[in-house]
C-alpha cells in the first residue's frame, strides 16, 4: 500500500512539474495551401516562425495603413479535430481583434487598398484543444499505471497540450508583391488548470504580438 501511495505522490509531483513548461513553436510545421507558392519561406531562427520570408531590404516606412482580409480557416487534411463552427467563430474573431490591437497607433486599419496600405492574409491552418486535467488524470490513476503512467507524465506525452498553427502573408495592397510571409506552430505549456481554448488562444496572442513588432522593427 505504501509502494502505491508513493507512486502516485511521485506521478503527482511530476505532473505539477511539467505544469510550469511554456509554450513552444514547432520546427516542422505542416504547410496548408493557403500562401500557394511556399518555394521563398526558409526556416527561421529561434525567435522567429517556423517557416519565414521577409523581401531583401524591405523598408515598411512608405505604408501607415494596414487592410485585412477575412481570416480563414483551412484545417490540415489530416487532422484529427473537429472544431464546433461556433467555437471556430470564436477563436477567429479572438485571432483577429489581437492582430487588431497590436497594430493600433501604428497603421489606420481601412478596407481598400491604396497606396500606403498594407495588405495582410492570415488563415488557422490547425487548433487542438487542451485537456491537461482529464489527461492527467487519467494517466496517474487508472488501474495496471505504476510503470507505463511514469514513463507517460515524466516524458510529458498524453497530457493534452493544445496547438495551434498559422500562416500569414503581408502584400502590397495595389500591386501585390509579396512583402514578408511565415507559417508557424505554436504548442502550448502543460498545464493543470487551463481551459480547452487557453494554449490556442496563447498562440494567438504571440503571433499577433510578434507581428506588431515586427512590422515596428521594418519601419527603418
Amino acid at each position: 500500500m505504501k509502494k502505491g501511495f508513493c507512486w502516485i505522490v511521485y506521478l503527482l509531483l511530476a505532473a505539477l512539474l511539467l505544469s510550469g513548461c511554456s509554450a513552444s513553436s514547432v520546427k516542422d510545421v505542416q504547410k496548408s495551401v493557403f500562401l500557394h507558392d511556399y518555394s521563398q519561406l526558409k526556416p527561421g531562427d529561434d525567435d522567429q516562425a517556423a517557416l519565414v520570408y521577409i523581401k531583401p531590404g524591405l523598408d515598411l516606412k512608405a505604408y501607415d495603413k494596414i487592410m485585412f482580409d477575412r481570416m480563414l480557416v483551412l484545417l490540415h487534411e489530416n487532422s484529427d479535430t473537429w472544431v464546433d463552427p461556433a467555437i471556430l467563430k470564436e477563436l477567429t474573431d479572438y485571432y483577429q481583434n489581437a492582430l487588431l490591437k497590436a497594430v493600433e497607433g501604428s497603421y489606420q486599419v481601412v478596407d481598400k487598398p491604396g497606396p500606403g496600405v498594407l495588405w495582410v492574409r492570415v488563415a488557422i491552418t490547425e487548433v487542438k484543444p487542451s485537456k491537461p486535467v482529464a489527461n492527467t488524470m487519467s494517466t496517474i490513476l487508472p488501474v495496471g499505471w505504476a510503470v507505463a503512467g511514469a514513463t507517460k507524465v515524466a516524458s510529458g506525452e498524453n497530457l493534452g497540450t493544445g496547438e495551434a498553427a498559422s500562416e500569414m502573408e503581408v502584400l502590397d495592397s495595389v500591386t501585390g508583391e509579396r512583402l514578408a510571409a511565415a507559417v508557424d506552430q505554436r504548442q502550448g505549456g502543460k498545464g493543470a488548470f487551463r481551459g480547452e481554448w487557453d494554449d490556442t488562444k496563447d498562440a494567438f496572442d504571440y503571433w499577433a504580438k510578434r507581428f506588431g513588432e515586427r512590422l515596428n522593427e521594418l519601419r527603418k
